[in-house]
């Protein structure tokens, strides 16, 4: 493609909708979700519940934003496309939130497996967030969590 072809495609191209961000958001909280190695039913319906909440949506629109994200996971180097994709669909001050999420969703179980809180840890490092913020993002995060429920 033609340096000209692809200007014209960046300047047509659609504004990026809310779509992406959830499609982003969707695809980080699934790593984590799958970052121990194992996927509970309250991680499962967490996931759900987080996904409706956060962006209300119904059951049908989570089921195929999930199946979507799935699908970019199976293509996604986790360490460096997923922070490119956060990058570009997710506004700075709503990324604190997000990693408030997925500490959320990585505590829906009782705990916050060693694989998960690294993964949400490297994350909130490549996204620019020092030592400091990220100690009060998973402080604020856990606060007033109980087992099995993700009141947001």
């Amino acid at each position: 493609m033609s340096l000209i072809s692809c200007l014209t495609d960046l300047f047509h191209r659609p504004v990026s909708s809310g779509y992406n961000e959830h499609l982003t958001v969707a695809a980080l909280l699934t790593l984590v979700v799958h970052a121990d190695g194992r996927v509970l039913q309250v991680e499962a319906e967490g996931l759900r519940s987080l996904l409706r909440s956060r962006f209300g949506l119904g059951e049908d629109e989570v089921e195929h934003l999930l199946a979507h994200a799935g699908e970019i996971e199976e293509t996604l180097d986790p360490s460096t496309t997923l922070i490119d994709r956060i990058l570009h669909d997710v506004r700075f001050k709503d990324r604190p939130a997000l990693l408030k999420l997925a500490y959320r969703i990585a505590a829906i179980d009782g705990v916050v497996h060693d694989f998960e809180d690294d993964l949400i840890w490297r994350t909130g490092r490549l996204l620019g967030f020092s030592e400091s913020d990220l100690t009060a993002i998973k402080a604020a995060a856990l606060t007033n969590l109980t087992s099995g429920r993700a009141d947001g």
